[in-house]
């Protein structure tokens, strides 16, 4: 195999000249940038990435921590990213940490050993600390959808508080006044903004909150079925339920077909988020729409701006929802 070394002597160039080649710099000519593209492609040389990194101290890599790849609100939250660090030829690594803090430490520490440029996280934990105290201190960090505390970096997230309030204005609207709620993961931001989302917007509508009507649920299928069973199981169950996402919401139907009930005869349902799953099973899912993949661009493009030096304070972006209506809910 030839070094950089054998392919200046080959070029009649110095090794200098080689290396600015290699990584498209400027200030080689045209004649001379040719010669030595020649010559790579003939010895077949292939860059010694490790190297090049340590010469630049960069890897042209950004790490994407995520909660739960089988979300498919991740998954193309993903391909937001790797649309825009694709451009910039940029590789990107994902971790999955499960919703589980020591996973996510653990990730963290591993990715930090391979020196990656940046990190986007949707982070399991409640307190951010463990995130600065595992990257180094230079890495660029971008939170995604939620906000642990006493983490201040860039921000991208939807308006949760006002997709709640417009759930419950819908539904109020379309004369429901026992709508239960099926919250997602205690400590998480984006849950603990939904469910004030979803008390203000009852009592702006003249509504008292009922402590019966809110279960617990987890962002998982298995959560939003328990959460429907305990719903189901009360004396006056709610003629709606608003679930946190779609995956709860796929767990809430199992649970009502369970019970010999059906949609949106005998129980309403809406919730949050619009993949294709609230498209494809039936009935179709009314809900508020998060621009999932916008999201994920962003959220890359505020890295990148980071690595290119050309941002200061922490920014927030919020992005908007909209409410799409389908055959879930029924006017009572």
């Amino acid at each position: 195999m030839a070094s950089i070394y054998d392919i200046a002597k080959m070029a009649g160039v110095s090794t200098a000249t080689v290396s600015r080649v290699i990584n498209n710099e400027r200030y080689v000519s045209p004649k001379t940038r040719e010669k030595v593209q020649r010559v790579l492609l003939e010895t077949g040389f292939i860059p010694n990435a490790n190297a090049s990194s340590l010469t630049k101290k960069r890897t042209n890599t950004i790490a994407v921590v995520v909660p739960d790849l089988t979300n498919p609100f991740f998954t193309e939250i993903i391909r937001g990213i790797e649309e825009q660090a694709a451009a910039r030829k940029i590789a990107v690594i994902v971790s999955n940490t499960d919703e589980d803090l020591d996973k996510e430490r653990r990730a963290l520490r591993f990715l930090r050993e391979k020196r990656v440029d940046a990190l986007i996280i949707a982070s399991a934990a409640k307190y951010g600390k463990h995130i600065t105290s595992c990257v180094s201190e230079d890495t660029p960090i971008v939170l995604l959808d939620r906000q642990p505390k006493g983490l201040k970096a860039d921000l991208v997230r939807s308006d949760d508080h006002r997709g709640a309030q417009m759930l419950v204005d819908y539904l109020v609207g379309s004369g429901h006044r026992k709508i239960g709620f099926i919250k997602g993961k205690d400590g998480i931001s984006t849950a603990k903004l939904r469910l004030e989302g979803y008390l203000q917007a009852l009592e702006k509508q003249g509504l008292e909150p009922d402590e019966e009507l809110i279960v617990q649920g987890d962002f998982k299928q298995e959560g939003g079925r328990e959460g429907m069973l305990k719903l189901l199981a009360l004396a006056s169950p709610p003629s709606c339920v608003i679930t946190s996402n779609n995956l709860e919401a796929i767990g809430a139907l199992t649970a009502i077909r369970q019970r010999g009930l059906s949609v949106p005869e005998d129980i309403s349902l809406v919730c949050f988020d619009d993949l294709e799953l609230a498209s494809q099973v039936y009935p179709f899912l009314t809900v508020v729409a998060q621009p999932v993949r916008t999201m994920g661009s962003v959220a890359a493009q505020l890295v990148l701006e980071r690595l290119d030096g050309k941002a200061q304070k922490p920014r927030e972006v919020v992005m908007q929802m909209a409410l799409l209506e389908r055959r879930s809910a029924r006017r009572v």
